[in-house]
């Protein structure tokens, strides 16, 4: 069996592990409506992918929640600023390599004006995996979960008492990268108190 690790080997997988012809696009949408509710509404993760811009403007990837940073493979991170200082800047310089980004309704923004890929790092929610929309940061962070949520749907259809524990496995999974998520974001934080220093 090959490696779970887009929408194409999840199917693969499916099918191979339960030995059964399922509607799989249904059960990975059941999958990913628990994973929701188990997640909360609220619940973003980290994630990163390439826009490509044209005329200095890129499409927001889907699930996007906040940006977290843009970068330039040879010039390094851009600087985060607002979309009326990105619009003055396109003024003054109107090609180049890019030194700042805004994010505006549907769209990022570089200036000065840009035609390229960039690093695009964000949090962003589950978006559903389709044969348009390949990956997600869960099946990326634990193609497992995936995998035991979908065979919990399949047994449960056929009302297989093993159902539950695939279940349990699964959300097992999601609270563990949950617990990483949460540590890798406050891990550097440091504790600052106000006052007088001895």
């Amino acid at each position: 069996m090959a490696a779970i690790t887009n929408y194409t080997t999840l199917v693969a997988a499916i099918n191979e592990w339960d030995e059964r012809t399922h509607d799989t696009d249904e059960l990975i949408g059941l999958a990913e409506a628990e994973f929701r509710l188990h997640l909360t509404p609220n619940y973003a993760k980290d994630t990163s992918g390439t826009l490509t811009f044209a005329s200095g403007s890129a499409a927001l990837p889907d699930g996007f929640v906040r940006p977290i940073a843009l970068t330039r493979s040879t010039y390094g991170p851009l600087v985060e600023a607002s979309i009326a200082h990105i619009r003055e800047r396109r003024i003054w310089i109107a090609t180049g390599i890019p030194d700042c980004y805004a994010v505006t309704g549907s769209t990022v923004e570089v200036a000065p004006s840009y035609d390229g890929d960039l690093t695009f790092d964000y949090e962003a929610t589950l978006t559903g995996l389709s044969s348009s929309n390949a990956t997600n940061w869960l099946i990326t962070n634990a193609p497992q979960a995936y995998l035991a949520m979908c065979m919990y749907f399949a047994k449960a259809k056929f009302e297989d008492p093993s159902a539950g524990s695939y279940r349990a496995q699964a959300l097992s999974t999601v609270d563990a990268l949950t617990i990483q998520s949460t540590v890798a974001q406050y891990g550097g934080a440091s504790v600052k108190l106000r006052g007088a220093t001895p």
